[in-house]
Order: C-alpha cells, then sequence, then structure tokens
C-alpha cells in the first residue's frame, strides 16, 4: 500500500482538532492515530488562549493489511496481484482479479485456508469478517449452490421427503439455509461435526 498520509491540524479544544483530521484524511477516527502536539489552554475573556496542535496519521485498516498479506502470498508464487479491498454490512471483502483456476481447484479449499490465515492475522474489528475471492470463484460457487438449494426445494416439496445435502463449509451452508428460507413451508438444518456438517432440507 502506498505510505500513508500525516498531516498537522489545531482547534480550540482537542475534540474539535481531531474532528477537523477526520475531515481531512476522509477516514473515521478510530482509524486515525493522533499525537498531541500542543496542549490548548483558555485566555480570559479568549485573549490569550492557544489552540491545541495534533499531528494525525491515518492507520492501515484492517482491509489494507489483508490485501497486503495477499498480495505478499501471491508474490511468493511468483505472481504479481493487485487485491481490491470493498466493505458490507459485516465483511470486508478482499478480491483478485485474474484466472486463477489452478488457486480455486478442489471446491476453493485452497481459497478457504488462505482467507482464514489471513483472517487470523489481521485480526477483527467492529466484527467484520475478512472475505477473500479469487478470480470470481465466489460468486460463481454462489450461483451455482442457490441453483442448487432451489432444485432440492421443488423436489422436496413435490415428494414430501426430506433430502440430506453433501457436505459444506459453514460459509456455503449459509447460502443453502438462506435461500430455505424463502420457502414458508420448508426449512433446513446442519447435521453432524465439522468438518463433515451437511444441510437437510425438510418440510414443515
Amino acid at each position: 500500500m502506498d505510505e500513508l498520509e500525516e498531516i498537522e491540524v489545531e482547534g480550540q479544544t482537542l475534540e474539535e482538532a481531531k474532528i477537523r483530521a477526520e475531515g481531512r484524511l476522509g477516514a473515521l477516527m478510530e482509524d486515525i492515530e493522533f499525537t498531541i502536539l500542543q496542549e490548548g489552554k483558555a485566555g480570559m475573556l479568549g485573549l490569550f488562549s492557544r489552540p491545541w496542535r495534533v499531528r494525525a496519521r491515518r492507520r492501515e485498516s484492517v482491509g489494507e493489511r489483508a490485501a497486503d498479506l495477499v498480495k505478499g502470498f501471491f508474490k511468493e508464487l511468483g505472481t504479481e496481484v493487485e487485491p481490491s479491498v470493498s466493505r458490507d454490512e459485516d465483511h470486508v471483502l478482499i478480491a483478485v482479479d485474474g484466472d486463477f483456476g489452478w488457486f480455486v481447484r478442489r471446491r476453493g479449499e485452497a481459497l478457504d485456508a488462505l482467507q482464514y490465515v489471513v483472517a487470523a492475522a489481521v485480526g477483527k474489528k467492529g466484527g467484520e469478517r475478512i472475505v477473500l475471492d479469487v478470480g470470481g470463484y465466489r460468486a460463481q460457487r454462489r450461483e451455482a449452490l442457490e441453483k442448487m438449494a432451489r432444485e432440492v426445494a421443488a423436489r422436496v416439496r413435490e415428494s414430501g421427503e426430506e433430502s440430506v445435502l453433501e457436505v459444506m463449509p459453514a460459509s456455503e451452508r449459509r447460502i443453502i439455509h438462506s435461500v430455505i428460507q424463502e420457502y414458508p413451508d420448508l426449512q433446513s438444518q446442519s447435521r453432524g461435526e465439522d468438518p463433515h456438517r451437511q444441510v437437510v432440507v425438510q418440510k414443515r
């Protein structure tokens, strides 16, 4: 990532100085590191007052740290990548574009493993999850799982018999559960012990 910007700002109060820094850096206050350069002083009738002066530097965000790790990982494999970072309501998405079929084969096991390592390395902030996608695999897999879930729902509604799906990781089981919730006459649940849990779809 590029070197992070550092600025100096003043305010009549410490809070005012911090808010000004927040606006100039275009970052949340929690993502800024502050150093007090001068403590403010209130003078009599506004005379001989002294403003607060702080140095502000934007910290590298969770997403930026994760992207740096992913970039370094692929560099070790001899491939230069430029991961993009975006934030959703509950997760930070690190996406790498390109043809990486060699990396996401075997149902994304290597992708899941790298995602786990990166998430553990950067930690969590505000409950955000790190989600790593390479070559659009996550979106394609989600589309395939949603299609499968609707096909299973149709079979269960027609036959009345429950259907036990293949073993899936938690992230994929959540997609199945989400689709089945669209059918008021059906329900789904996970059975078994990790890493062999399966989704069961049945009529209510």
